[in-house]
């Protein structure tokens, strides 16, 4: 899983779970956040879970998130592009780990834009790519492009610009099982997962704003969540979901919980 530390990490009101903290005050303190990312870390290490970081750059205080630069496949690394200035430059850096590690890249994308936490793995043959605040049908053309041959159908899935990422309304935590927000969701999409057998574990507008929907499958037992994910927490264990909770409350008031945070190198 990479990894990248908050050394340099900030707020902006680039999303609207930050604006919204940032209009309201809150006070953001980089111990904290340095505390709870080490705490996060530990976690995924206690779970059996191999890190990997990326070098953090002064001048890009979201690279946290590193979900975003691109998504995972059995061919390689797709690399993604981002739309949001702020982040620009941030699928170079990862690039650069990659290659140093012989991780294999597929491809990249250059026109349009495309972000990781706009791409889901359905199943094993089906990719859903948000098209919301950030990627763009052009990006997702892009990828067809270099992931054709993979046996991958994409479905591009709509969403309202303010909800930042598809990864804020939806997520799969098990063998059809998910998490998601449906009421912010096209008709169209639930449909697809209800023929293919999905159970979906509803989740409202309010806590899909606060980063609740955005948890983490390890396996088919073990969910990565948060400590202030109480609802959510209780439902996944009343399942039969190992959550895992550690604190990641000042993440989450910047825009990305557990997947934001993480970007997986293998999938099973």
């Amino acid at each position: 899983m990479v990894l990248c530390k908050p050394d340099y990490y900030r707020w902006l009101p680039i999303n609207e779970p930050a604006a919204k903290v940032m209009r309201e005050g809150q006070t953001f303190e980089l111990g904290e956040a340095k505390r709870q990312h080490r705490e996060f870390s530990e976690t995924l290490s206690s779970a059996g879970v191999e890190v990997l970081y990326v070098e953090c750059r002064k001048d890009r205080h979201y690279q946290v998130y590193t979900r975003d630069i691109g998504v995972s496949t059995k061919g390689g690394v797709l690399l993604g592009g981002f739309r949001e200035p702020a982040r620009k430059g941030e699928e170079d850096f990862a690039e650069e780990v990659f290659i140093k590690e012989g991780i294999p890249i597929l491809g990249r994308v250059f026109e349009g834009s495309l972000e990781g936490g706009d791409v889901h793995y359905v199943d094993d043959e089906t990719l859903a790519i948000g098209v919301g605040a950030r990627s763009t049908i052009e990006g997702i053309t892009e990828a067809e492009g270099i992931l054709k041959g993979l046996g991958l159908t994409i479905i591009p899935v709509e969403f309202p610009e303010e909800c930042l990422h598809l990864d804020l309304l939806f997520v799969v935590i098990g063998e059809r099982i998910c998490v998601a927000c449906t009421e912010m969701l096209p008709h169209s999409f639930i449909e697809i997962l209800r023929d293919k057998k999905f159970s979906i574990l509803e989740v409202s507008k309010e806590d899909a704003m606060e980063l609740k929907n955005n948890v983490l499958s390890l396996d088919e037992k073990t969910v990565l969540s948060f400590r202030g994910n109480k609802r959510l927490n209780e439902r996944l264990e009343a399942l039969g979901f190992e959550v895992l909770k550690p604190e990641i409350n000042i993440f989450t008031r910047g825009g990305g919980g557990p997947r934001c945070l993480t970007f997986p190198l293998e999938r099973d």
